[in-house]
C-alpha cells in the first residue's frame, strides 16, 4: 500500500509538472488538456479509495512546489486541491448509487462508464472550484471570470481525463499484460 501511494504521488506530481511546464500556472483559468484529472481517476479505478493518500499528497506537492503555493491564495488553493482530489470519489459514489459503476467486468473495460466517470468528475471538480474561487480568489489583481473558468476547466478536465485514461488502459497496460 505504501509503494502504491508513493507511485500515485509521483505520477500525480509529474503530470502536474508536465502541465505546468506546458501551460503555466494560473489557477483562474484552466488548461485545455489537464492530465492530472485522468491520473486521479485512474488511481481510484485501479486502487480504490486506498489511492486517496497518494492523490492528496501528489496534488498538495504540486500546489506547493509547482504553483508557488497557489500564488498567495493559501486558503483557497489547498481547498481547491481538495475539491480536485475528492471529485472522482464523489463521482464514483454517485455512479454506484445509480448502478453505473461497472468499470471493469470479466477482464474487459467498460469505456462508456469510464468516460461518464471522467465527465462527471470533471463537472464536479469544475463546479466545486468555481463556487470556491468566485469573488474570493484574485490572480494578478483580477477576479475569476466564471464563463472562461467553466469553459477551460471543464474542457481541460474532460479531455485530459479521457486522454490519460485511454493511453494508460489501451496502450500501457497491454504491454505489461503481454510480458506475463
Amino acid at each position: 500500500m505504501i509503494l502504491n501511494s508513493l507511485l500515485i504521488t509521483l505520477v500525480v506530481f509529474l503530470t502536474s509538472a508536465l502541465m505546468s511546464f506546458l501551460y503555466g500556472n494560473d489557477i483562474s483559468i484552466g488548461n485545455y488538456l489537464w492530465l492530472p484529472m485522468g491520473t486521479k481517476i485512474l488511481a481510484y479505478l485501479l486502487f480504490g479509495a486506498w489511492a486517496f493518500i497518494g492523490v492528496l499528497i501528489g496534488s498538495l506537492m504540486s500546489g506547493i512546489f509547482l504553483y508557488d503555493f497557489w500564488h498567495g491564495n493559501e486558503v483557497y488553493g489547498p481547498l481547491g486541491t481538495l475539491v480536485g482530489v475528492l471529485a472522482p470519489l464523489v463521482a464514483i459514489a454517485i455512479m454506484r448509487y445509480f448502478h453505473l459503476s461497472t468499470f471493469i467486468t470479466v477482464g474487459k473495460i467498460n469505456f462508456r462508464h469510464v468516460i461518464f466517470l471522467v465527465i462527471l468528475s470533471s463537472l464536479i471538480n469544475t463546479l466545486g472550484k468555481l463556487f470556491l474561487y468566485m469573488n474570493k480568489v484574485k490572480v494578478d489583481g483580477k477576479d475569476v471570470d466564471a464563463l472562461a473558468f467553466m469553459q477551460s476547466y471543464l474542457t481541460g478536465d474532460i479531455l485530459g481525463g479521457i486522454v490519460f485514461v485511454f493511453i494508460v488502459l489501451k496502450l500501457v497496460l497491454p504491454l505489461f499484460k503481454n510480458q506475463s
